[in-house]
């Protein structure tokens, strides 16, 4: 028993471990998502930046995930041909890519890949660190640069992205602010017209001032009158001046009423055109705003938002640093034990239950 049980399968375990496993090298590259200081973007490069690209964290993660996905391994293995990488005869049976020949689909590579790639993104610095196994030095640093590579033109095309989102959004505001500009022209143009206005203050003036030349005449009719009445009343004069007086009082009348007056006075129609003029002069500093802000928006697009800065480029392994042949073998002589007496133990236990 205890030959069948510990004995050849530890025999088996040091063979394979010790000798049949092939030698894995393991490439490692550290590398973090930045973005350029706030205090150096403007305030709305950094109002942009905050809507259009999340944080450098969630960036980290999106790096991450990309690697690990089959876009990535697809471009990797089009370059590469990683079948043929992970399938070569030279690797022992139980590590080989399909060693069967039966399950040589683009999913069960991928299943396979999965295994031969690690990201880890620390919580608090958002540095990722990748590493890669495979059974040459070779393939572990070109798999880890292409990666890398791929990684970078991710946060390019993010970038591009981004930067079109903003540009995008300032048009937009460029355009809408210029449509209401344009309605607010029109609206005061149609009113002018309408109201046979053009400049409203000086016709406003121009009557106040045709008022008081026929308030002059007046009170200069009014002071005749009276002399008249006192020196020289059967003058026939005296009627021809007090209808004169009566019509200027009813034209003053009249012409105060269209300063001052209703609905259709010059006062109500200055009030309304000031209105017209305020929202078109409202709407023309929007426009000036939108129009200087799109400017500066295009100048943020030259500014690269986020980069991936490599802290540790892919290394070429020097030597394998898997498998850990030792550490294997204890494990599989330490397991190997404890089922050989986990066997015995029952084994006695039926025996003296039997008796």
């Amino acid at each position: 028993m205890f030959t069948f049980i510990f004995l050849i399968p530890f025999l088996l375990c040091c063979l394979y471990f010790g000798v049949l496993e092939s030698d894995i090298y393991v490439s490692e590259s550290v590398f973090v998502i930045r973005q350029p200081d706030r205090k150096s973007l403007s305030s709305l490069g950094a109002f942009l930046q905050n809507i259009g690209i999340s944080s450098v964290r969630e960036e980290a993660f999106t790096v991450r995930e990309f690697v690990l996905s089959r876009d990535a391994l697809k471009v990797i293995d089009d370059n590469m041909n990683l079948r043929k990488a992970f399938g070569n005869k030279k690797i022992d049976v139980l590590n080989r890519f399909n060693p069967t020949g039966f399950f040589d689909s683009f999913e069960d590579l991928y299943e396979y890949f999965l295994g031969k790639v690690t990201v880890d993104v620390d919580l608090t610095s958002s540095i990722a660190t990748m590493h890669i196994k495979a059974f040459t030095a070779k393939d572990a640093f070109s798999i880890n640069e292409g990666l890398l590579f791929l990684s970078e033109g991710l946060i390019n095309k993010l970038n591009t992205r981004a930067k079109k989102d903003m540009e995008d959004l300032a048009i937009a505001t460029v355009r809408e602010a210029e449509e209401e500009l344009r309605t607010c022209v029109m609206n005061l143009t149609k009113y002018q017209d309408k109201e046979t206005l053009f400049d409203p203050a000086q016709q406003s003036t121009m009557q106040l001032q045709h008022v008081a030349r026929l308030q002059s005449e007046l009170i200069s009719i009014r002071g005749s009158l009276s002399q008249l009445r006192e020196f020289a009343s059967e003058s026939p004069q005296i009627k021809a001046l007090e209808a004169r007086s009566s019509e200027l009082k009813r034209e003053i009348d009249v012409e105060m009423s269209k300063v001052v007056g209703g609905t259709t006075s010059i006062t109500q129609k200055l009030m309304e055109y000031e209105r017209l003029k305020l929202d078109r002069e409202f709407a023309q500093q929007k426009l000036t705003t939108a129009l200087a802000s799109l400017e500066q928006a295009r100048g943020e697009m030259q500014r690269q938002q986020l980069y991936l800065e490599r802290i540790v480029s892919p290394n070429m392994p020097d030597g394998p640093v898997l498998p850990l042949r030792l550490m294997n073998i204890f494990a599989s002589f330490v397991l190997l034990l404890m089922v050989y007496g986990i066997l015995r133990m029952l084994l006695i236990g039926i025996s003296e239950h039997r008796d």
